[in-house]
């Protein structure tokens, strides 16, 4: 087996415990067990069955709880595939131990949650991640470049759709179930905190949790993000636009063949044209169309490059790419969405991490 280095040296295996092994941590389980630095020690789950498939499947040795996880001084990290509600007290309690974290979506239910979280972290010098998928697939990464790069040129709107007749979870809502995945990779794209977010969801089939949900994020930038979520939808819809002023870009999750798109469309705004007061004809002789490109977008499992990016960050002591800050700012564009959706879509402005986090770890 690869080793780790510890304190600079090439010495032993990660070894990792997992917290709950339902349908998430099954997958969890399975990438962890086949990273190379790491070791599946040591999976926690309060059901019987689940324990003895654990054992069965990947000979680690099953506890009963996370709290088992937390007092158990031969494992170095932590990975949390459990109820939502019950983050922060899991997380919190494995950082007050002295475990690197990784997280699920969410990593919290407040901001001052996550804001504890990511204090405790950096005063014990521990990794904090968040489970955000999404932001490891190859497609993904690809847009990212090329928004890196400068080739769509200023960007001006991203609009994505999380839609599916799927099952209806009764935890949480649509908003909190599905837009994180979107939401990340817009907060990414589009860089960092929006300044503000409008939202309206609606329960139609359960009163408890809402089923659709709209988000509307306008950036300080310039760009707007828009986000639409539902688990009524007759198709399943997994679609990302992103128009820039000099390309525009597809991707959608569903097709295998030729997930990202690339359009060499756009306005071109001349100096002495006001495209505001222009007449029809005036608009349509700006607009450029161009080919459209399908690239080649060959990528690795986005589990299993996620859990090699929180192997990684333990032993090069650095940030993930879905790091604790990630997941809080997830969570600030939900809360803040949900506050914004009681008040009938009233805009809410957004702060970044709060600047008297110190005082949780005094």
């Amino acid at each position: 087996m690869d080793r780790w280095p510890i304190n600079g040296e090439v010495t032993r295996p990660l070894r990792i415990g997992l917290a709950g092994f339902g349908f998430w941590g099954t997958k969890l389980a399975r990438n962890i067990d086949e990273a190379p630095g790491a070791e599946l020690a040591v999976v926690a789950d309060n059901d019987a069955a689940r324990r003895a498939d654990a054992e069965r499947r990947h000979h680690a040795a099953t506890v009963l709880s996370a709290d088992e996880l937390v007092a158990d001084p031969a494992l170095d990290a932590i990975v949390l595939a459990t109820p939502a509600g019950d983050h922060h007290a899991q997380a919190r309690r494995a950082l007050m131990a002295g475990k690197h974290v990784l997280v699920e979506k969410p990593l919290a239910l407040t901001v001052e949650d996550c804001d504890e979280l990511i204090a405790l972290a950096d005063s014990r010098g521990l990794v904090l991640m968040t489970g955000h998928t999404f932001l490891y697939s190859a497609p993904v990464q690809h847009i990212q470049g090329l928004i890196e790069r400068g080739e769509l040129g200023r960007l001006l709107y991203c609009s994505s759709q999380r839609l599916n007749l799927g099952a209806i979870r009764s935890d949480t809502s649509a908003m909190w179930d599905l837009a994180p995945h979107d939401v990340s990779v817009l907060l990414t794209m589009l860089g960092g905190l929006p300044s503000f977010v409008s939202a309206q969801q609606f329960s139609l089939i359960e009163e408890a949790h809402e089923d659709i949900a709209m988000l509307t994020m306008a950036f300080a930038s310039g760009p707007v993000g828009h986000v639409q979520v539902s688990r009524l939808d007759p198709r399943k819809v997994r679609t990302l636009t992103i128009v820039g002023s000099e390309k525009m870009v597809v991707y959608d999750d569903t097709d295998g063949e030729m997930p990202v798109r690339i359009y060499d469309k756009g306005v071109a705004q001349a100096p002495d044209v006001d495209l505001h007061h222009g007449s029809f004809a005036q608009h349509n002789a700006e607009v450029r169309s161009g080919d459209m490109v399908a690239p080649t977008v060959i990528g690795r499992e986005p589990l299993r490059v996620e859990i090699e990016d929180f192997i990684g960050s333990i032993a090069e002591g650095r940030q993930p790419i879905s790091s604790g800050q990630v997941g809080r700012d997830v969570v600030a564009v939900l809360a803040a969405a949900e506050r914004s959706a009681a008040l009938g879509g009233e805009p809410m402005t957004l702060t970044p991490i709060s600047a008297d986090v110190e005082r949780f770890v005094a």
